[in-house]
């Protein structure tokens, strides 16, 4: 039984330019899956490194579940790809015999979109809703939650809360039902915050769950607005169209889509699947929507701002995300050492993912320096790796190499850290020692999938195509533009013809960009006799720019170039 998975879909401790090629929802779902294990590592190598028979030599089943699963199911984020390569890697696992069995919870509303891709896949599956409780069971959850935290009862504490809360029910149908999320929303605003411990309803339930209920809205609108960077008026305003537009819902206002799933995700709203557009989540809520408490004030301390960072990158709003970043480190009281080179390793993760190179890589050395305050040797190592890899994209290659020279000494066993240095020494043209780093790493874990394939696509450039396809063909994950032309390359450099495919095509479109993917995909026109192709390829290969073509590349490329 794994970790419970999903619960956040970034990782916030290892820098963006260490890994960049690996597919980030992956690392944050494996790591929250295994948070000791290193990073690098497959859904598939992960499931694999857990597999084990019983005493009859029968497959033990690997339990996993992800929880909001709706956030992989909600298109346009900041890397739609890797959105959707996780998918597809997570229902790949679930096609193999006997080896994962997941339990993915996911919103009502966006159960459709889960059901395709089930339905795709031709999975097997049970659908287990979680409905309504009776009026009883809700009850006896209220009065079972209060006594196992320590609450004073009175008696039919749970009774007078579930009846204040209970939809009529149809003509003769008994007491009616609770809806779950409205339970646990009003129980928790009721009693979590109050300081006398023995309080009890008073003899007017309805009015005691209103008061609850727009204390709890007040709150969340409070931090929607705060985490967003939006006006209380805008977000009130757009509420209000909401609640006339009854259950046609509105939909999002220009800029307001993160603060809409926001307020979703506080069990406010809800999103109607046939336009997107938003409604009340539920019409006991249409009250405390309409007239909330007074919106309290919102923690602005460095750990606030840092957070809010955190979740607006995750939805993909980078501006915002820097923003909140900043106003952290401007915080009082100021951040220490570790809490301030966390924020300042983010906004180099920022702007290494806006393209922004030479402020990353200023970014990360002033994180490094941050993190030597701190005694952090190891997070030392992975933003001087960070740094590196941005200078190398931005095609300063002897200062990378003395920033690769710093973070060796530091590189230790930590394979994630060991798997950055492999990447970034081949791009500094140091293939060699890039293997050797990577020999290391596989030789103590066989399922550190990043470095297999990193490995993998260093050997096909290298015309090691042997030993290329024996890492490459090992991989279970969807794979990369970048991997399928490595995979090509070793193929037409083994059999001596290179062929072509639809699945080459597509790797191009995806990577129009990539010199790597242009370069191997022009040596397999090369080796098929397409020299007039294989030039016009090179020559684009040589003007790449994400990323750019490793240095030590670019003569080959300018060679077939002049060849067609």
């Amino acid at each position: 039984m794994l970790a419970d998975g999903g619960r956040r879909w970034s990782d916030a401790g290892l820098p963006a330019a260490v890994l960049p090629d690996q597919n980030p929802y992956t690392r944050a779902l494996v790591s929250s899956w295994d948070p000791d294990g290193p990073p690098g590592r497959s859904v598939a190598d992960l499931v694999r490194a857990r597999a084990r028979a019983d005493r009859y030599g029968l497959p033990v089943p690997v339990f996993a579940a992800v929880d909001r699963l709706e956030f992989l199911l909600r298109p346009g984020g900041a890397d739609e790809q890797s959105r959707r390569d996780l998918l597809e890697e997570l229902f790949s696992c679930l096609e193999e015999p006997g080896e994962l069995r997941l339990l993915l919870c996911v919103r009502a509303d966006h159960w459709d979109e889960l059901r395709g891709l089930l339905d795709k896949h031709a999975l097997r599956f049970a659908e287990v809703p979680l409905g309504p409780l009776s009026v009883p069971a809700a009850a006896d959850a209220v009065d079972r939650s209060l006594e196992r935290v320590g609450h004073g009862l009175d008696p039919g504490q749970g009774r007078l809360l579930a009846g204040a809360l209970a939809a009529a029910a149809p003509a003769g149908g008994g007491d009616g039902t609770v809806d779950p999320g409205l339970l646990q929303l009003a129980g928790r605003a009721m009693w979590e915050e109050r300081a006398d411990r023995d309080r009890s309803l008073s003899g007017d339930p309805d009015a005691d769950t209103d008061r609850a209920l727009r204390a709890h809205t007040a709150r969340v609108l409070a931090e929607t607005a705060a985490e967003c960077l939006l006006s209380p008026r805008a977000l009130r305003g757009w509420l209000d169209r909401v609640l006339a537009s009854g259950d046609q819902g509105a939909r999002p206002f220009r800029g307001g889509e993160n603060a809409a799933r926001a307020l979703q995700d506080g069990h406010l709203l809800t999103r109607h699947h046939a336009d997107g557009a938003y409604v009340v989540r539920h019409p006991r809520l249409a009250g405390p929507l309409a007239s909330p408490d007074r919106l309290p004030e919102i923690p602005r301390d460095a750990g606030a701002h840092f957070s809010f960072a955190c979740r607006n990158r995750e939805q993909g709003d980078l501006p915002v995300a820097r923003e909140h970043a900043r106003r952290a480190l401007a915080a009082r009281p100021a951040p220490r050492s570790g809490g301030r080179a966390r924020i300042v390793s983010l906004l180099g993760d920022l702007a290494f993912q806006e393209g922004d190179l030479p402020s990353a890589a200023r970014l990360y050395q002033e994180a490094a320096g941050l993190w030597t305050s701190a005694g952090e040797g190891t997070a030392v190592g992975y933003v001087l790796v960070a740094q590196a890899r941005c200078l190398l994209l931005a095609r300063d290659r002897p200062a990378a190499l003395n920033v690769l020279g710093a973070s060796a000494g530091r590189a230790g066993t930590d394979p994630g850290l060991q798997t950055g240095l492999g990447q970034a020494l081949w791009h500094a043209g140091q293939a060699e020692s890039a293997l050797d780093v990577l020999d290391r790493v596989l030789a103590r874990d066989a399922t550190s999938t990043e470095a297999r394939r990193t490995r993998g696509e260093i050997l096909a450039d290298q015309g090691e195509a042997a030993s290329a396809l024996r890492d490459l063909e090992r991989l279970r994950t969807p794979d990369s533009p970048s991997t399928r032309t490595a995979r090509a390359l070793a193929q037409a450099t083994l059999s001596g013809v290179g062929t072509w495919s639809e699945e080459l095509d597509e790797a191009l479109a995806q990577a129009s960009d990539s010199g790597p993917v242009l370069l191997r995909a022009a040596r397999v026109r090369r080796l098929r006799g397409d020299r007039d192709l294989a030039a016009r390829l090179a020559a684009r290969a040589v003007r790449a720019h994400h990323p750019p073509l490793p240095p030590h590349q670019v003569s080959t490329a300018a060679r077939l170039s002049e060849e067609g």
